[in-house]
């Protein structure tokens, strides 16, 4: 029987990335299809960060997968920033995960898992013919940008809580 496997980042590290000249949030502004994360990047105080010299993975969430969370209204209110903060570290890692490491450790594993900033586990697996991260499906290739890879995806992945923001 396979088994899940954790992936250590420090072993994943990508080499000879050409990196494109922005940032997490310079990238997603010229996307164009994730002005509710922006928003809520800069309502939880967390855009800075994301223009960091990293490096970091992001698995981003575009505005469909937003306009899928109910609460949405909610989350964004300043008395919930440091749930929002939370909701937003589920989906950074900390350092680059390739999309070749994940599906390295796919080839003999069930799933893969990796730990985000808040330490809550990411869990990759081949579902349905497609790669998804807790269920979410990861519906572009990553983009590479100066401080990490970003990845897009369908859904908010909503942490459990409560669960603290640790940066």
């Amino acid at each position: 029987m396979k088994r899940a496997m954790t992936l250590l980042l420090g072993a994943i590290g990508l080499t000879g990335v050409s990196a494109n000249a922005a940032t997490i949030v310079g990238a997603a502004q010229q996307a164009g299809d994730f002005t509710t994360l922006l928003m809520a990047s800069k309502a939880a105080g967390v855009d800075k960060a994301l223009e960091g010299p990293g490096p970091f993975t992001l698995f981003a969430p575009n505005d469909t997968a937003f306009a899928k969370v109910p609460e949405l209204d909610e989350l964004m209110k300043p008395a919930n920033r440091e749930m929002l903060k939370a909701t937003l570290g589920s989906h950074l890692v900390t350092g680059i995960l390739s999309m070749q490491a994940i599906e390295k450790g796919l080839v003999d594993n069930d799933a893969v898992v990796v730990s985000t900033v808040n330490n809550m586990p990411l869990v990759f697996k081949h579902e349905g013919g497609m790669t998804t991260v807790n269920g979410a499906h990861i519906i572009k290739p990553p983009m590479r940008v100066d401080n990490g890879l970003v990845y897009v995806i369908d859904t908010v992945l909503v942490p459990p809580m409560p669960l603290q923001p640790t940066y």
